[in-house]
């Protein structure tokens, strides 16, 4: 019995050492790695998988060309952003033990098949004694690079490198680069891209940071001049100083207006002289409470800086960058304001701060602005002063408004008080939402103890309403782009504004009929 136990024990020893030597040859590491693809064009991302046998637990991972060029994960992400052919390492290990795998040549990486062709120059004005340098910056890895600069008169230029420095003779130049990888090609042109100018040629030019101010206001004149200018002269009808030699002179103006500039750039061979007239516009100062040109922003140009606030619903804004009524030259440095609301729910308007300039009671008034509207099926409302329907506790409307409406009478200006005689100034002859710039001037004014209302278009003045009850108008607030009123005490716009708005002026007095005609002028 003792003999059958031990044989037995004997076999089962065997039989372990014989599984034991089996697993031990198992674990030899055999390093091998795939890849979901080996051919790739520039910029592709690919995924490497280890498959080495012997159950690794580290991985060293090498990627010539590659980004990132190593890695230690198992199956890692690897871009090729160069055309070319590259090696892939791997080097498994398991506790002590390691073994490495290298394929030679394993991915190859090829040109696109597009070439998206873009460049640019540090300089596009310079003179004929300037180092110009144009940089390719094509996307698609092309190898091959022919730029070709063509003047208007002349032989054309050529250069095969991938970023050229040159200096060219007088001329305009079209700009041409045809970009080449070995599997395909493309070109962009830039006509008259590059004007170069004779070193002491000079062309005088200047634009002034804003066109219109109030009498006792300023210019800042900037000198534009295209060429080599070392002297500037300038001659400034109406201005304060009237002549100036500094190359970026600021500018007073005392008297409403329209002024001519002149500018004299010159160097020690050369001169030139430009002459703008209207350039300037100056309005009348007295009794001036603000001033919306609308020239990039709605900042105030005025003398008391109202800036006024946006206030919108959904996703509607006010651009302050869009096309003015001046056309050619005359538009330099001139935009407007559009106005894009559509209802309650999406809406932007202006609102104009809080401030004793507005508390004008019984005072007399004029509002001017430029306004283009297309035809148009509801209210549209320019502005609203005042105490609305709802905002007072008395609910004695205590406001001014104007607006445009799609049937006869097609726009009021409008003075109102409960109780108080109304002063409607009604203008009844035709649409004026016709999509087409209009000015108007709207004056409100005293005269012999009763209230007289007029409307000017156009520098023309069409309507007026007489011999009405002085009424009170609130202080506050002032909208631009609506009417409001109070509903359940909740603020609620409407008669909203779709259209062009442009030089919007208040003025805490009644204009004289030329001052309100000469508003359309300037």
């Amino acid at each position: 019995m003792k003999t059958i136990k031990l044989l037995y024990l004997l076999s089962c020893a065997v039989i372990t050492l014989m599984v034991a030597c089996t697993d031990e040859a198992a674990q030899v590491l055999t390093p091998e790695f795939s890849v979901d693809a080996q051919e790739l064009v520039a910029g592709e991302e690919v995924t490497f998988r280890d498959e080495s046998l012997g159950n690794p637990s580290k991985w060293n991972w090498y990627f010539e060309g590659g980004s990132p060029d190593s890695s230690i994960l198992f199956s890692p992400k690897v871009t090729y952003e160069t055309p070319g052919t590259y090696s892939v390492r791997l080097v498994v290990g398991r506790g002590s033990n390691s073994q490495t795998i290298t394929r030679e040549s394993f991915i190859t990486v090829n040109h696109p098949s597009v070439i998206t062709v873009d460049f640019t120059a540090d300089k596009t004005i310079a003179t004929n004694e300037d180092l110009i340098t144009f940089t390719d910056l094509s996307v698609g890895y092309p190898t091959e690079w022919r730029w070709e600069f063509t003047p208007l008169e002349g032989a054309v230029i050529t250069s095969s490198e991938q970023h050229p420095s040159l200096t060219f003779v007088p001329g305009i130049y079209t700009v041409k680069l045809t970009a080449t990888n070995p599997n395909t090609s493309s070109s962009k042109t830039m006509t008259d891209y590059l004007t170069v100018i004779d070193k002491y040629s000079v062309a005088a030019n200047f634009a002034a940071q804003a066109r219109m101010t109030y009498a006792g206001g300023s210019i800042h004149f900037q000198d534009n001049s295209s060429g080599n200018a070392t002297g500037w002269s300038w001659a400034f009808e109406g201005g304060t100083p009237a002549t100036s030699g500094e190359q970026n002179p600021v500018v007073t103006y005392a008297a409403a207006g329209r002024y001519k500039v002149t500018l004299t750039s010159s160097n020690e061979i050369n001169s030139s002289t430009i002459t703008k007239k209207a350039y300037v516009s100056v309005i009348p100062a007295e009794e001036l409470v603000l001033f919306y040109p609308f020239d990039g922003s709605s900042a105030d140009a005025g003398p008391h800086g109202l800036n006024p606030d946006i206030i919108s619903k959904g996703e509607v804004n006010i651009l302050f960058n869009a096309d003015t009524r001046y056309s050619g030259d005359s538009a330099e440095g001139r935009k407007a304001a559009q106005f894009m609301s559509a209802d309650a729910g999406n809406y932007a308007i202006l609102s104009v701060p809080e401030t004793s300039y507005l508390d004008f009671q019984t005072s007399d008034f004029t509002v001017a602005f430029w306004v283009k509207v297309s035809p148009i099926m509801r209210n549209q409302a320019v502005y609203h002063h005042g105490s609305g329907p709802g905002a007072r506790p008395d609910n004695e409307n205590r406001q001014s408004w104007f607006r445009f409406q799609p049937a006869s009478p097609y726009a009021r200006f409008v003075i109102e008080q409960k109780g108080k005689s109304g002063n409607w100034v009604e203008y009844t002859e035709k649409s004026m939402a016709d999509g087409t710039w209009h000015h108007y001037v709207c004056v409100y004014k005293e005269e012999a103890g009763r209230k007289n209302g007029y409307m000017y278009i156009d520098g023309v003045l069409k309507v007026s309403n007489l011999n009405k009850d002085i009424k009170t108008i609130d202080k506050t607030p002032y909208y631009i782009g609506c009417n409001y009123r109070i509903t359940s005490g909740a603020f609620t716009p409407e008669n909203f504004l779709n259209g062009y708005l442009d030089d919007y002026v208040l003025y805490k007095r009644a204009l004289s009929d030329e001052e309100a005609r000469d508003l359309y002028n300037y």
